[in-house]
Parts: C-alpha cells; structure tokens; sequence
C-alpha cells in the first residue's frame, strides 16, 4: 500500500512539473502581446519602444522559433549590436532580451539573455531589420 502511495505521489509530482514548464523560446507564454526594443544610437540606447502590430508581433515569434540556437555560434563582441528587444506578455511582464546585430548582406546575429547565439539568414535577418526601422518611423 504504501508503495503505491509513493508511486502515486510520484506520478502527480512529474505531471505538475511537465505542465509548469514551458517550451517557448520567446517570452514564456503561448503568446506575446508586444514587443519591446531599444535601438542603438550614437548615445547608447534610444528609449524603449514597442512593436505593437499582432501581425508583425507573430513575425518576430516566428523568426524567433526558427533560429537554430546554437551555443558554439560566436557574435562579434567588439561591436555593439544594434537593437535589442524583448517579449512582452498578457500581463505586461518582459521575457529575456535578445541582442541583434544585423549584417550588410541582410542576415543577422542574434544573441540571447543565456549567451547562446543564433543567425538569421536572408529574408529573416531583413525583416526583422525592416519591422524595427518602420516602427520607428511611425
């Protein structure tokens, strides 16, 4: 009987467990409502700023999602990156930053809060350039 118990109260514990964690990249929750960022000046950073577009919000969590996270993947730490930005979600709370530094050739590195970094290739790196610079034109 006893050994049942145990067996019982480990199958909850695993089960509460597995429905706490969470196996999203971008802010923790299915579904972020904003996305905060900070673009690079001459004076450091700019105030934060806010992508506010669902369409162009599911973009960037696309983008995000298909980055192949790679701890080998160095950045260029001798030049400031260019933007940095963060997920925002229902409750107004910000997820982990990611630092971006976007190449002439349309693609982009991107590094996250944990140090592991990323690359976005062609269309990717431009239009995660290109959301970020219309925002700020608006």
């Amino acid at each position: 009987m006893r050994g049942l118990l145990w067996s019982l109260s480990l199958v909850v514990i695993i089960v509460a467990l597995g429905g706490c964690s969470s196996s999203s990249k971008t802010s923790g929750s299915p579904e972020a409502k904003d996305v905060g960022y900070q673009m690079v000046e001459s004076g450091g950073l700019s105030d934060k700023r806010a992508v506010l577009d669902k369409d162009n919000v599911k973009k960037i969590e696309d983008i995000i999602a298909d980055i192949k996270w790679d701890k080998t993947v160095s950045v260029d730490k001798g030049s400031k990156e260019d933007a940095v930005f963060w997920f925002i979600d229902q409750d107004n709370k910000e997820g982990q930053k990611y630092k971006v530094w976007f190449n002439e050739t349309g693609s982009a590195d991107v590094q996250d809060g944990k140090q592991v970094g990323g690359v976005l290739k062609g269309k990717d790196g431009e239009t995660l350039s290109s959301i970020f610079k219309l925002n700020d034109q608006k």
